[in-house]
């Protein structure tokens, strides 16, 4: 399951929060040098911690604790991840398979896995590269697994690292950017990754699209920066199957008008997506933000943040959800779990979900990530807490 972010203000916010990104990358090199420190940095951003001699991250206390916040939510404490846990990711293929990339130094991350649902986990490797941003599973293959970076600090080659035994080995995946800038989106078609980046200098308020076939080269969907002859300036979606890659972006501007592309001939030619719009009044537009891996359902959220519709069959056709009602509040993040394709919507104030045939707030948390539950619940929701630690509760 991929989350997303919907609107300028929030592109504004992930500007923001690269500058904070690199900042605190920068210093964790003293900081490892100089003492021993904890960095307890919650939700999207980095978990660093200093480590024994070993190389080892320490270990998290022994057994299943549950914590308790202050609306009386009852939030359980992963078995077995460390502090410093950066990224998650689940199987949609098996979804009781998933990850977690955990911050060792900025050569050496640690990668857990877990084969129930993420209640207990155990280190299944290392693999040297810089801190892992984002991570991610093929929609066919639990075993597929791949973690990146978000910089691409320098002009020329970027590289991030795939593993194909469940984390144990890695060899590195590359390509080529004509400018400096952050990875901005990340998606599959079938087994093919597909990884947006958003461009510095010259091309900036462009977008790279960038498509690495398992076991092949990697190629450039995009032409200098441009997708179907047009600069996506933020990329809301990627995703695909049966050959087929679907982009999805905005123009940056305060209407936020839309952008779809797909392509079969991996972007030597590309149809244009109509602007979805399903059950919004007159001249409201949705734009799909989130999908599962496999892109057997997507969801499209408004510019105004209060109406949300969701598809079933990869955007044949569309369902409205209930639109939010009350005060509004800004969509920070979309998810989508496998399976059963609940819908868990992160807002300023909380994480909400649909019951009853209306939202309802499900936490006051800002949740980091979604996946499929036992029988007894629709998802699992995934934050951390005061100090770091992964913590998860079934909705």
């Amino acid at each position: 399951m991929r989350g997303s972010h919907t609107n300028s203000d929030r592109h504004g916010r992930r500007r923001a929060r690269a500058a904070r990104l690199r900042a605190r990358g920068a210093a964790v090199g003293s900081v490892l040098v100089m003492a021993v420190v904890v960095l307890g940095i919650v939700a999207f951003t980095r978990h660093t911690q200093n480590t024994p001699a070993s190389g080892q991250p320490p270990a998290k206390p022994g057994g299943v604790q549950s914590t308790t916040s202050s609306t009386g939510e009852h939030w359980t404490l992963a078995k077995g991840l460390p502090s410093q846990v950066t990224a998650l990711a689940f199987s949609d293929a098996n979804p009781t398979t998933g990850y977690a990339v955990a911050f060792i130094n900025k050569q050496t991350q640690a990668v857990y896995s877990t084969t129930d649902h993420g209640t207990s986990w155990s280190q299944a490797g290392t693999l040297q590269a810089p801190t892992g941003d984002f991570l991610a599973t093929d929609p066919h293959d639990p075993r597929d697994v791949v973690v990146l970076s978000a910089y691409a600090p320098t002009v020329g080659t970027y590289t991030f690292e795939r593993s194909f035994d469940g984390g144990r080995t890695w060899s590195a995946q590359t390509t080529t950017l004509p400018t400096t800038g952050m990875v901005s989106k990340i998606g599959w078609s079938d087994s093919t990754f597909l990884v947006g980046f958003q461009l510095d200098n010259q091309l900036q308020g462009s977008s790279a699209v960038v498509a690495f076939p398992r076991g092949g080269a990697s190629a450039h969907l995009d032409a200098n920066g441009k997708i179907n002859g047009v600069s996506v300036a933020h990329l809301r979606l990627l995703t695909g199957r049966q050959g087929k890659m679907i982009v999805w972006g905005d123009d940056g501007s305060s209407a936020q008008n839309a952008m779809g592309a797909a392509t079969s001939d991996l972007g030597q030619h590309w149809s244009a997506l109509p602007s979805v719009t399903p059950g919004a009044k007159p001249g409201a537009t949705l734009i799909p933000d989130a999908a599962t891996d496999d892109d057997a359902a997507v969801v499209a959220t408004s510019t105004d943040n209060a109406k949300v519709a969701i598809s079933n069959d990869g955007g044949a056709t569309w369902a409205a959800l209930p639109a939010f009602t009350g005060a509004p509040a800004p969509i920070q993040g979309v998810f989508i779990a496998a399976g059963n394709h609940a819908v868990v919507i992160a807002r300023g104030d909380g994480s909400w979900a649909v019951r009853n045939g209306a939202w309802s707030k499900v936490t006051s948390k800002q949740i980091a990530f979604l996946s499929a539950s036992g029988p007894q619940h629709s998802a699992r929701l995934w934050s951390f807490d005061a100090q770091g630690h992964v913590i998860w509760l079934d909705a």
